[in-house]
């Protein structure tokens, strides 16, 4: 069976099982069905559930959390039959969140500061770890003898403790002394030390369970969900054996180029898994189903990056897999498949940089480990994807190997900023010829305190003098009323198409150069926006409003039109779209020393929460790409379809057409 790092594409089952579910676990479980399953989808590993987040083990272990009644052995069916079949077997287990054994261990609880209990949330130094997490991985490996685990509500479940023994050990352990009151908010002294206290906590948790069970059992392979990743932005210092996540059901397309980006710039082995089904249609709950032309979307932007892949699918509530799902996904196995030999394993080509800060991203999040401020930067992604603008997300601890590999780096609205060695490297990176994008009204206010020959002017939320400015009475003429703070400004670029924004700020230099502007309304004077600015022997380009967030929140065409202009002010990438009809994301990658240019197509109604499902994504047409390569190369060949593609070589540059992309193609340049 194949190790996970060398796994293309995975199926993943859980259920959460719970006795209130009223069902005997095993009882519709039909070894023929595992079978078909192996045989049918062909995937690397199968994962399926084995302890959920209410605690209930869905096997019959003997350390005291099992289910009521079972019919067998369901766990030792499946391991049976995943080996028989050369499937490797993994288990989605429940990590900090165990309801059951919080309920019947309140003082393992974590504690809020007004001393009521979290729901579910286990204490990371508490005795949870050792008395139920360990000891039933042990069970379980020992027993069954599966390959490993993908730990769920880790890190992002983790809680700051605020028991008077985890005040203490802070107290202890730090030096500091906090004089009897809590840091429970903002605004009290130490609140950050104490949350970092809590992350370096999770930390050792992550490192006591994974290194305790290498340590019995080398061979089995360890995941702690989403830490690493966006969620938790931060080097790796663990010895977990991949890194893995599942994806927003709803949004699924953007959440995996922003999440895939984040897990790609730490150089380990990853997978990414998007659910085959919605969990809201309108601003109602309720479960629907995918098309599967949906999910070969989502798969797409997962595998360009280099990455692998897994589909979930509910499994029923007595344990049994959802056949009729599982068919439908012969489609994806055999794009997988084919894919495989041109992307697995790649690494992206440095074009692009934007920046996840670690160290903004934990001083905006509520939870020790969370995507709040996930909208500027998903955002951001979306839309320089949307450019065919290459790039990758990195963190500090990536831009500590240095800028230099990038020609651009895009710094997304910042909470509170960056820490000062963060933007001293920035500005080094512009002075010496490096090309800075910052992005959003705080951002800009940052930098230019920071140093950098910008003048920033606040705009208010509305417009005018006094309590009534920009008001209309009420009703809109459409028997709504209208706000004023809803107003939104205007944006141009040449003074003849106009988009709305919210929250601008004005910005000048003295020796910048406007490229946007904003207007209180389409016939008020111009105020500049946009401004790109000499900085050394580089440039820095500052927009005064936080585009990735309005983007991904409300997509204009003027957004991606703004965007593209002051890219393409900037540098010309690798791979450059010269024209199309659609939106197509570029991701040069380098796999086995070949440049594989993979062409992904992000259009349709991913985006759209009144679209649940649908069953079209219209092609992208009239592709015209050209490449950056130092010699004519000897063929391009259009991968899986292994087509020659005709082309154009000069100056440079190859230039090839596409007539029709419809999810996922890829160019392969072959020079010897």
């Amino acid at each position: 069976m194949k190790k996970r790092k060398d796994s293309f594409f995975g199926l993943h089952f859980d259920f959460h099982a719970q006795p209130s579910d009223g069902f005997v676990i095993g009882a519709t479980l039909k070894e023929e069905d595992i079978r078909e399953i192996c045989r049918l989808i062909k995937p690397d590993f199968i994962q399926i559930d084995c302890k959920g987040h209410p605690g209930w083990a869905s096997y019959p272990s003997t350390l005291g959390n099992a289910m009521p009644e079972f019919e067998g052995d369901p766990l030792a069916l499946w391991r049976k039959v995943t080996k028989e079949e050369n499937v490797a077997l993994y288990l989605h287990y429940s990590g900090v969140y165990d309801i059951k054994y919080c309920s019947e261990h309140p003082e393992e609880t974590a504690m809020m500061a007004d001393g009521s209990l979290y729901s579910g949330t286990t204490r990371t130094d508490g005795k949870y770890v050792d008395e139920i997490l360990i000891p039933q991985l042990s069970e379980i490996i020992e027993k069954y003898g599966v390959d490993g685990f993908w730990i769920d509500g880790d890190c992002w479940c983790a809680k700051p403790d605020f028991r008077p023994e985890s005040l203490t050990a802070f107290e202890k352990e730090t030096g500091i002394d906090l004089g009897g009151r809590l840091p429970a908010n903002p605004d009290d002294p130490y609140y950050d030390e104490y949350r970092e206290y809590h992350r370096e906590l999770f930390r050792r948790y992550v490192r006591h369970y994974v290194d305790t069970l290498h340590a019995k059992y080398p061979d089995v392979q360890i995941a702690s969900n989403w830490s690493f990743s966006d969620h938790m932005p931060e080097k790796i210092c663990a010895n977990v054996d991949f890194l893995s996540g599942d994806l927003n059901p709803n949004n699924s397309l953007h959440s995996a180029r922003y999440a895939a980006r984040a897990l790609a710039q730490q150089n380990h082995p990853w997978d990414l898994m998007s659910w085959n089904f919605r969990i809201r249609v309108g601003d109602r709950s309720a479960c629907a189903a995918k098309h599967v032309n949906q999910i070969l979307q989502e798969a797409a932007a997962v595998i360009s990056l280099g990455g692998a892949y897994q589909n979930y699918i509910m499994q029923f509530k007595d344990g049994s897999p959802n056949l009729k799902e599982v068919r439908s996904l012969t489609k994806l196995s055999e794009f997988m498949r084919e894919r495989e030999p041109y992307c697995f394993r790649g690494t992206p080509v440095h074009e692009a940089a934007l920046l996840l800060s670690t160290y903004d991203r934990k001083r905006e999040s509520k939870r020790l480990y969370s995507r709040t401020g996930y909208e500027k930067i998903m955002g951001m992604t979306a839309l320089l994807c949307d450019i065919g603008q290459s790039l990758e997300i990195v963190c500090e601890h990536t831009l500590e190997k240095g800028c230099e590999p990038y020609k651009m780096i895009v710094v997304p609205e910042l909470y509170c900023g960056l820490a000062d060695d963060t933007v001293d490297m920035l500005l080094e990176y512009a002075k010496n010829g490096g090309n800075l994008v910052i992005s959003g009204k705080n951002t800009c206010y940052f930098f230019a305190n920071a140093g950098i020959p910008l003048n920033v002017t606040n705009m208010p939320e509305f417009f005018g003098e006094g309590e009534k400015a920009y008001d209309n009475g009420g009703d809109n003429g459409h028997g709504k009323n209208a706000p004023a703070e809803y107003k939104s400004y205007f944006f141009t670029l040449d003074g003849n198409e106009f988009g709305a924004l919210f929250s601008p700020c004005e910005l000048s230099s003295d020796n910048g150069e406007s490229v946007a502007y904003v207007h209180t309304n389409i016939r008020s004077p111009k105020a500049s926006l946009a401004v790109e600015i000499p900085y050394g022997n580089g440039r820095i380009t500052a927009i005064g409003f936080d585009i990735g967030s309005q983007y991904l929140n409300g997509t204009q065409y003027l957004h991606r039109t703004l965007m593209k202009k002051i890219t393409e002010r900037l540098y010309t990438p690798l791979v450059k779209v010269e024209s199309v009809l659609g939106r197509l994301e570029i991701v040069p990658l380098l796999k086995d020393e070949k440049l594989m240019i993979q062409l992904v197509n992000a259009g349709g109604s991913h985006d759209n929460p009144y679209s649940a499902t649908d069953d079209y994504i219209p092609p992208v047409l009239d592709t015209c790409i050209s490449i950056e390569l130092p010699q004519k190369p000897i063929k391009l060949m259009l991968q899986p379809e292994n087509r020659s593609l005709p082309f154009i070589y000069k100056n440079g540059r190859a230039y090839v057409r596409i007539d029709r992309i419809d999810i996922h193609s890829i160019i392969e340049v072959v020079t010897m």
